[in-house]
């Protein structure tokens, strides 16, 4: 059921008990601009006479976006490469390039293999427990000599290093290698080793996409790669991310795409996640929460908006708000009373007076009675 309510009613959590009131409320109009909703839990009637959707419009433009919040949140978060480097071949794994600036796929002209390797570190960004909806991943290509080659993404079977080597100019032939580097036959130079020469990956490709002349491609979500990334999500210890591989039946077909330690920030590696997370499932089965409690919000970090979701249980006046660690009073999320039941808010990273907070690290305290409880969230701008 939606209930369409100007924003300032968005706080005030006033529900309807009846069905005519609920007609009277559909009618009202909606005035803001671009949707995102929550849901507040009323008691703990029937469900269906306590779960009421309210409809905020904010601009989604930004890292990290709450698409739709029902009873399932909906969120998309905008994760960079946390490793990347390249499998120069060569039969006594002499070479790499982790600290460069580029990675490649494809072969260069005398018929040698390159192979990119990125991974991706979803630990503090896709709650454990979070369901994988969506995954493509964007790299921006910054060289090419050839006409367009299909680049294929493998999901790779074994960890593997990004050490110290950095190699000059356009860094085709890479850098000798350094402890800890991934090289044609090493997972971690010089003292581990793939079970493969070229690397040890899955047979089948995750995703594929025509790389031709300069710019930004994007691998489009396929099942095989949220596969992946629900996989890394659910066992993180087996998150060694991918393997891209070009055309190597071909000379001169290789593609260099921008590292994340590519100095425009812009072109590095990124992978778009959209994951759906439950809310208090306790809440939501009709249940009385067992307790006061203010829930870690979500996503953290964040950028521009979070949410915030807090249960009682028991009648009692609530003030949220959200400090700066040096004591100052930012923004007064909710004040007042409130029946017994589950509630959630979102913060927009800005104060009272509309002003956006800088990066860093901030407190949402929750207060009901004798009840107080703080928890940290990080704005990334």
């Amino acid at each position: 059921m939606h209930l369409r309510e100007p924003f300032c009613r968005i706080l005030s959590d006033l529900p309807h008990r009846n069905e005519t009131e609920k007609t009277r409320a559909k009618t009202r109009s909606h005035r803001n601009c671009a949707s995102f909703s929550f849901v507040t839990l009323h008691g703990f009637a029937p469900l269906r006479e306590r779960i009421f959707l309210y409809h905020i419009r904010l601009a989604l433009v930004t890292s990290i976006s709450i698409i739709s919040f029902s009873l399932y949140a909906q969120i998309e978060v905008k994760i960079t490469a946390s490793k990347d480097n390249t499998l120069y071949e060569n039969a006594s794994g002499s070479f790499s390039n982790g600290s460069g600036a580029y990675f490649f796929a494809g072969q260069n002209n005398h018929g040698e293999a390159r192979r990119g390797v990125l991974a991706f570190d979803l630990a503090g960004t896709v709650p454990a427990g979070a369901q994988i909806q969506s995954a493509t991943l964007t790299l921006n290509m910054s060289k090419t000599i050839s006409d367009a080659h299909t680049v294929a993404l493998h999901r790779l079977l074994a960890d593997w290093g990004e050490g110290m080597s950095n190699a000059t100019g356009e860094e085709g032939g890479g850098a000798a290698a350094a402890s800890g580097d991934a090289t044609w036959i090493h997972t971690f130079f010089n003292t581990q080793r793939w079970t493969n020469a070229g690397g040890d990956f899955a047979g089948s490709a995750s995703a594929t996409q025509s790389v031709a002349g300069l710019g930004q491609y994007t691998w489009a979500s396929t099942p095989e790669m949220v596969a992946d990334v629900q996989s890394w999500l659910d066992a993180p210890a087996g998150n060694f991310g991918w393997l891209l591989m070009g055309n190597e039946q071909a000379n001169a077909s290789a593609k260099r795409f921008d590292a994340r330690e590519n100095p425009v920030i812009a072109n590095r590696p990124v992978l778009t996640v959209i994951y759906t997370v439950a809310m208090h499932m306790q809440a939501a089965r009709g249940e009385a929460p067992a307790a006061f409690y203010l829930a870690q919000n979500f996503p953290n970090p964040f950028n521009p908006t979070t949410v915030i979701q807090y249960s009682l249980n028991q009648n009692a006046s609530v003030v949220l708000q959200v400090y700066a660690m040096d004591g100052r009073r930012l923004r007064t999320l909710r004040q007042g009373q409130h029946a017994a039941g589950s509630y959630a808010v979102s913060w927009d990273g800005k104060s009272d007076t509309g002003e956006p907070a800088a990066s860093g690290v901030y407190l949402c305290k929750m207060a009901a009675g004798e009840f107080v409880q703080i928890r940290k969230m990080a704005l990334l701008r």
